[in-house]
């Protein structure tokens, strides 16, 4: 998480402290990190731990040689922990927003449009709004964004892939297309218009965001569209991170399809090199979705001020 204008010295938590230090541990997968994490040692860790299996009759955790996982029953409990740590923190905001002077809010985005369009923008309002507002920002990816929104837990979100336009009022801040991108040295890119056939017949890895990404969704869908399965292609690697994406593809390792605003860097300065796919291009949207509640009046005005600002905070690329 991201937090941007005044920030908030306290931590409270109405979270029981054995199903804390069980999140700790989950997110982690290692019980010494999570100890250093909480600031306790590691013996107080297992055996809150342990006492937790106790009181709930269920190994929350197995051990896979020297890897720690969790089982079925630890999945259940922090997939409903996860969800209980987002109520209480909306309630705290709530709560924070009601007595105080400055208010809080939650925005939510996807992984371009949080880590490559919107911190600009919220830098520009926070310094057209000194002092006025406290801005939190968390980058996750469409699916995720969209679970919490549904719940209140965001108050405005930022996002790349689909969503239920039944549920959601929504209004679009710009348009946005996905490339094929890689090493200037591969083969595959030399041409101006390489097909998609010609890449997978390459044999070049295909640096693809897991399952729930917006741009994963979009490629998916151009190439179902030409009779295409990316699912049982040896060469498709996924890593959920685009700043090891872009370190792997300025190693000239492999190829991906991502969002021009993520590589803008590296595209300006000759490092990577940018293609369309002969067979067509890839075109989706950024979109601002949120509900109509308590925040509708600072979601509007933001989106407002995002749209108005857009031409000047983005370059476009030209290829």
């Amino acid at each position: 998480m991201m937090v941007y204008g005044m920030k908030n010295k306290r931590n409270e938590t109405m979270l029981d402290a054995k199903l804390r230090i069980f999140r700790m541990a989950a997110t982690l997968c290692n019980f010494t990190r999570a100890a250093a994490a909480l600031g306790m040692t590691q013996s107080n860790v297992t055996g809150q731990i342990r006492r937790l299996e106790r009181e709930l009759g269920a190994e929350l955790f197995r051990r896979d040689g020297r890897r720690l996982e969790l089982s079925e029953a630890g999945r259940v409990l922090f997939r409903e922990a996860e969800l209980l740590a987002d109520e209480e923190e909306r309630a705290l905001r709530l709560v924070r927003n009601a007595v105080g002077s400055v208010p809080g809010f939650e925005l939510g985005a996807t992984m371009t449009a949080g880590g490559f369009v919107l911190p600009g923008m919220i830098a520009g309002f926070l310094r057209e709004h000194p002092g006025r507002v406290r801005l939190n920002l968390r980058v996750a990816n469409t699916a995720e964004i969209s679970e919490r929104l549904k719940r209140n837990f965001y108050d405005l979100a930022l996002v790349e892939g689909p969503f239920d336009e039944r549920f959601f009022l929504s209004q679009k801040l710009i348009d946005d297309e996905l490339l094929l991108v890689g090493s200037p040295r591969l083969p595959v890119l030399r041409s101006e218009r390489p097909e998609l056939g010609e890449l997978f017949r390459s044999g070049v890895p295909l640096l693809l965001r897991e399952r729930g990404a917006g741009t994963r969704f979009y490629f998916e869908q151009f190439c179902r569209n030409l009779g295409v399965e990316l699912e049982g292609q040896p060469q498709v690697l996924t890593v959920n991170n685009f700043d090891a994406i872009r370190a792997m593809l300025r190693e000239g390792f492999g190829v991906t399809v991502i969002s021009k605003f993520a590589v803008r860097e590296e595209l300006r300065n000759g490092m990577l090199t940018a293609r369309r796919f002969a067979e067509g291009e890839i075109h989706r949207s950024l979109n601002f979705i949120y509900l109509a509640g308590d925040a509708l009046a600072f979601a509007e005005e933001f989106i407002a001020f995002c749209r108005a600002r857009i031409r000047n905070e983005v370059e476009d690329f030209s290829l």
